[in-house]
């Protein structure tokens, strides 16, 4: 199952800056792990910006939310989590709804 999750950094730093520096490392190395395992198929962050964006693939609900919550950032960090569906997927969903339309003239 695909997933496109954001993540926005609060206001301000949480902890005195080097703490939150070293939590941030910590926290892209577990995305660079997940990345590895396939788990994460793209990560980017915008510039400037305390941000993140990022596609996960996983087997379950379930399994992202543990995965996710378990990042170091996650209590300090706004999160959006949007299921997407594949483009065969979406290509098959068209092509049902254009017979259904052909059907009903």
């Amino acid at each position: 199952m695909l997933y496109l999750v954001t993540c926005e950094g609060k206001i301000g730093y949480p902890m005195p800056p080097e703490e939150w520096l070293e939590l941030v490392l910590r926290h892209m190395d577990d995305i660079l792990k997940y990345k590895q395992q396939g788990k994460v198929v793209v990560h980017g962050a915008p510039v400037g910006q305390q941000a993140g964006y990022m596609i996960w693939d996983v087997d379950s609900n379930k399994e992202l939310q543990t995965l996710v919550t378990r990042l170091p950032a996650w209590p300090f960090m706004e999160w959006e989590i949007v299921p997407l569906i594949s483009t065969e997927d979406t290509i098959e969903s068209i092509k049902q709804n254009l017979a259904s339309v052909r059907a009903s003239k």
